[in-house]
């Protein structure tokens, strides 16, 4: 996965759909706060990062990917719009390591999949003060399927096989001892786009899951989508895709 994050690094923001509805729900979480601190872990080329400093006032954050073309390109991001309180900082979930105690709050968007994610459950509470939250955004193998690739696209659903079940999320927070589950919300939203659009994220490899195809698989699924899209749709491509919003809180009591 390195190497698939380091080519697509420079074209990342402009091939992916970025969601304002979780944002807007952690800022909600987040309002009595006067100056909240955060971490956010896989933040790739700043899409949600960029969106956390519009959203949420006098907001701190370090900002952690293991992929340093990915920190390059969300340091541009930020120094060009004007974001100052902020660090990037090169790491894996894996070997993260948070300042003990330090942050009112850690997220994670769209990333968990590529994570251990017990460990990274044990190493986000680590660096929670007493009440401090955890966000975690994500889509479920069910919504997977029901995606304009899952069902589209052939083998999609099937070689996607790193998401996790709402059960599975559930019970790995509840297993972390200082962590507590505080709910989680279904967010669902209705997209269109050309064909040639679609066809351009897919070249590009905009989901990780793509580069899971052999080149010549790729092609072959591309064909098969094209003609599938084109046998259901007349100019416009219409579907929903759907993400969940996971909240835990940092609770030794």
């Amino acid at each position: 996965m390195t190497r698939h994050f380091t080519e697509i690094s420079s074209v990342y923001r402009s091939v992916r759909t970025t969601d304002r509805e979780p944002v807007k729900l952690i800022a909600r979480e987040l309002e009595d706060l006067a100056r909240p601190r955060g971490a956010d872990i896989g933040c790739g080329a700043g899409r949600y990062v960029l969106l956390m400093f519009e959203t949420i006032p006098n907001l701190s954050l370090t900002c952690v990917d293991a992929n340093p073309a990915m920190l390059d390109q969300i340091g541009g991001l930020l120094q060009a719009s004007g974001v100052d309180r902020f660090e990037t900082r090169q790491s894996s979930a894996e070997c993260l390591e948070l300042e003990p105690g330090a942050y009112d709050f850690v997220s994670s968007f769209n990333a968990v999949h590529h994570f251990d994610f017990p460990d990274f459950l044990r190493r986000s509470r680590d660096g929670l003060a007493e009440g401090g939250r955890l966000f975690v955004y994500t889509r479920l193998p069910e919504h997977n399927a029901r995606s304009v690739w899952g069902r589209f696209f052939p083998g999609f659903a099937e070689k996607e096989t790193r998401l996790l079940t709402l059960g599975g999320l559930y019970a790995a927070v509840e297993d972390t001892p200082g962590l507590r589950f505080a709910g989680a919300t279904c967010l669902r939203y209705r997209r269109e786009a050309p064909l040639d659009r679609l066809v351009e994220q897919a070249r590009n490899r905009h989901y990780s899951t793509f580069s899971l195809y052999e080149p010549d698989e790729f092609e072959d699924a591309l064909v098969a989508f094209r003609a599938a899209v084109k046998g259901r749709f007349a100019d416009t491509v219409q579907w929903y895709d759907e993400n969940i919003l996971v909240h835990a809180v940092r609770d030794d009591g």
